[in-house]
């Protein structure tokens, strides 16, 4: 005897005939109708429905009659066709229609929310920039890949509304509906479209300006914060005319790429609106007060970037904590860095007066948003720590360059002496006067690399407390770039429309047959499906 698994709709209870899908261990039941004539009245539903017509390639195959709902006595019974019955013992897996007009639908796998294509799916189409997943949704030839067996029942079970929606609003011969045109949308003018489509572009394209420094390529995108901030929006607001057509199709054809599609642009475009409202609160506040603010920001400016700084110096070059330096040398050292610092100091002096300007220029680029604040502000702190971090690079330069010229003088006092073309070290044998020399460089090069050492560890915690504010504020930036607010706001309302998965949860058992009735649900995508952007 095998056993036959039914998918029975929770809405379905009035009696008629059963319509579905037959498979080899399971039934999937669309709905239940009232007609003299099912065939007919199926048949007629489906022939013209462009909804069905649209899933019809997933569900491999269009329902059929698979028997009859009827009632005897004071309950229902089912009547199943001679081909089922035989043999069979039935269990039923009650399931809620999905409606897909609402986006909601069953899933096997978690919804992918990343619209975006993969490096290696890039080099495939030859496409160097980011390119939606739109053509499924597009292409209406594309081939639909054969699924498998549980696959094309989760198509079903989501078809099924489609089917009773068709089958109850089915109207008499003479008084067919006809099918409805879809209203356009007004769009722009085709130049326009065409100038507006340039001009982002070019503005993309001088984002990513390149150049060379130092056997390095650095884009232009990647020194300031604000181009880069430009980048995103633009990259945004040229995929929304793409988003905007796909969504208004409604396409059931690949309802997860749909949805996906969806959710991403609404998630984007609340992130915008957002930024927007609260980049004006917050630079209403700095346009507001932008004298108190600006003479704030010379003021520890100054003290922190400039006095603290000569200070530590001063303080190095003294014999800090009893370590005794090298006297010459770190008065060299320090000279050197308090003139750097000296020389910045004078040309922000003249600048103090402005920074109440500053401050408010910042305020009123909060109607780009509050990203827009905070880009400025990286780059605006970029700037006044520029003598930190010149000063950064030339401590790390003279490390490096004594740290390399220890080790080759190790090489040396060791007798050895590294192969270029090799790249080993062999053994080499020195002449007196070279090793004599060597250990006497090495000795010089040994006593004098703890000052280097105690300034470059200065300048290292300097840089590093620069790094941690660009830090804060690129996570910020990021925050209000990508959160999925509108995902977890569907998490939370209506998760059905993320699904995650299927279960089946047990229920009640029947006596008669001593098989338990199961319920399938959907399981919420799990965060870290939501979250995805943030593990890259």
């Amino acid at each position: 005897m095998r056993n036959l698994r039914v998918f029975w709709p929770q809405e379905v209870s009035s009696v008629g005939f059963v319509i579905g899908w037959l498979h080899e261990d399971s039934i999937v039941v669309a709905d239940v109708v009232e007609d003299k004539d099912p065939h007919t009245l199926l048949r007629d539903s489906l022939i013209d429905n462009e909804k069905w017509l649209e899933l019809e390639p997933s569900c491999h195959n269009a329902p059929g009659i698979l028997g009859q709902f009827v009632a005897e006595g004071e309950g229902v019974r089912l009547r199943w066709s001679d081909d089922i019955t035989t043999g069979t013992q039935f269990s039923t897996v009650y399931y809620k229609r999905p409606s897909l007009y609402h986006m909601r639908f069953y899933s096997v796998s978690s919804l992918n929310l990343d619209i975006t294509i993969s490096e290696h799916e890039k080099i495939l189409i030859g496409d160097s920039k980011d390119t939606l997943r739109c053509d499924a949704i597009f292409e209406t030839l594309r081939p639909i890949p054969k699924s498998s067996h549980l696959l094309s029942i989760v198509c079903q079970l989501n078809a099924s509304g489609i089917i009773a929606e068709a089958l109850q609003r089915k109207a008499p011969s003479n008084q067919r509906p006809t099918s409805r045109h879809k209203v356009a949308l007004p769009r722009l003018p085709v130049v326009v479209r065409q100038c507006m489509r340039w001009l982002v572009e070019s503005s993309i394209r001088i984002c990513g300006l390149s150049a060379s420094l130092f056997d390095s390529t650095i884009r232009l995108k990647d020194v300031s914060a604000t181009v880069q901030q430009v980048d995103v929006r633009l990259e945004q607001f040229s995929f929304f005319p793409s988003q905007i057509a796909l969504i208004s199709t409604r396409s059931r054809r690949d309802i997860a790429t749909f949805s996906a599609q969806y959710i991403n642009f609404f998630n984007n475009a609340w992130l915008i609106f957002n930024d927007v409202v609260v980049g004006i609160a917050v630079g209403a506040i700095l346009s507001e007060n932008h004298v108190y603010f600006g003479k704030l920001l010379y003021t520890y400016t100054e003290l922190w970037t400039i006095e603290h700084l000569i200070t530590a110096l001063r303080w190095l070059d003294d014999w800090p904590v009893g370590l005794k330096l090298n006297t010459n040398l770190s008065r060299a050292l320090s000279l050197s860095f308090i003139t750097l610092t000296t020389i910045w100091s004078r040309l922000l002096r003249p600048l103090g007066p402005h920074f109440p300007h500053l401050v408010y220029f910042l305020g009123i680029s909060g109607w780009s948003g509050l990203t827009m604040i905070l880009s400025l502000s990286s780059d605006m702190v970029s700037l006044l720590t520029i003598h930190i971090y010149l000063s950064y690079l030339a401590a790390t330069t003279v490390c490096r360059r004594i740290i390399i010229t220890a080790g080759s003088l190790w090489n040396l006092f060791r007798g050895k002496r590294y192969n270029v073309l090799q790249q080993r070290l062999d053994s080499w044998d020195y002449s007196l006067d070279q090793l004599l020399l060597g250990t006497m460089l090495f000795t010089l090069v040994t006593f004098l690399s703890p000052t280097i050492v105690v300034y470059y560890a200065l300048f290292s915690g300097a840089r590093l407390a620069v790094i941690m504010m660009h830090a804060g504020l690129e996570t910020l930036l990021a925050f209000m770039n990508h959160f999925p607010l509108f995902v977890l706001m569907l998490r939370v309302k209506d998760s059905q429309r993320l699904p995650g998965g299927i279960i089946l949860i047990p229920g009640r058992r029947d006596h008669e047959s001593r098989a338990v009735n199961l319920k399938l649900e959907n399981t919420p995508i799990p965060f870290s499906g939501i979250f995805f952007q943030h593990r890259k």
